[in-house]
């Protein structure tokens, strides 16, 4: 017969052999894990490293590119501009330095500076609406635009006959006291500014912009693009939007199948500006693209010119 004593040493050490299992099981899976967390950790570790490498050796690639379009913009555009008057029309999104970078691509294409415009923000706010089609209704600019025609179309067929060159002729829309009036009474109005006696008609237009944060904004100035480019020998607009968030007057233009206007929207690299150039020289053939470094542009730069352009 089993005493009390050793039925009670039986069962402990049935629970000692139990709980020493469960530990060396236990210990067994911690380890399995831990190694595969190990390996878990250094894969996802030489990923990442190799991403950033590849990640920088594109970048590095980019920034050569990019320095080398640099270093050909001036021999390739040379003359592409030749004696061409470009209107240059600042509107909101753009920076100062695209502006500058902008003006210096029509000089050494040869281009003439019309002079610079900027649109401010009244222009594009809808509380202003009413005032503009009054105002615009009442300048001496031919025919006007019909009274439900969106601001942009109102606001650009008042500059564009102000400030552009006609397309059949390249000759002023309306006669100097008639162009006099109407800029001056679109900058008393608060809707544009710019410097007193530096305006000259214009043949072509480069709009130079960026995000904005209301899309209404974004597609008047691609209503706006239009009609300057139906006033003149043809229009760009330019814009730096890589990474950037918001609306812009580009991807309306393209989202919208648009075959007369130019985009541009890498303005602020050498190749954007190299690319700006050659879509203001291509404007003048009635030819049109879009251009830059974004998935729904149709080429980085425009086919580089055989023969001066006209």
């Amino acid at each position: 017969m089993i005493s009390l004593r050793r039925h009670v040493l039986t069962l402990v050490a049935v629970f000692l052999a139990l709980g020493l299992g469960v530990v060396l099981g236990s210990t067994s899976v911690a380890t399995s894990i831990r190694d595969a967390v190990v390996d878990r950790e250094e894969t996802t570790a030489a990923q990442l490293e190799t991403a950033r490498n590849e990640s920088a050796a594109q970048r590095l690639a980019a920034d050569r590119l990019d320095a080398m379009a640099g270093e050909l913009t001036g021999s390739v555009v040379d003359g592409t501009l030749e004696g061409r008057p470009v209107l240059v029309v600042v509107a909101p999104g753009a920076s100062d330095e695209d502006v500058s970078a902008a003006v210096d691509v029509i000089g050494a294409a040869g281009g003439i500076a019309a002079g610079r415009v900027t649109l401010t923000d009244k222009a594009f706010d809808p509380e202003a609406d009413a005032e503009v089609q009054a105002l615009v209704a009442n300048l001496p600019i031919g025919d006007a635009p019909a009274t439900d025609a969106d601001l942009g179309t109102q606001l650009g067929t008042a500059l564009g006959r102000a400030g552009l060159l006609r397309t059949e002729d390249a000759e002023p829309h309306l006669d100097d006291d008639d162009r006099a009036t109407v800029l001056t009474t679109l900058s008393d109005a608060d809707l544009v500014e710019f410097e007193a006696g530096t305006l000259r008609p214009g043949q072509l237009t480069l709009i130079v912009s960026g995000p904005v944060e209301d899309e209404s904004t974004a597609v008047r100035l691609a209503s706006f693009a239009r009609t300057l480019d139906r006033e003149g020998a043809g229009t760009v607009v330019s814009a730096e939007l890589t990474g950037a968030s918001g609306y812009d007057a580009v991807t309306v233009l393209r989202s919208s199948g648009e075959d007369g206007v130019s985009t541009v929207d890498s303005a602020a690299s050498d190749a954007g500006r190299l690319a700006t150039a050659l879509a203001l020289a291509e404007q003048l053939d009635r030819a049109q693209g879009h251009y830059g470094l974004r998935p729904d542009a149709t080429a980085a730069v425009p086919s580089l010119p055989t023969a001066p352009a006209r």
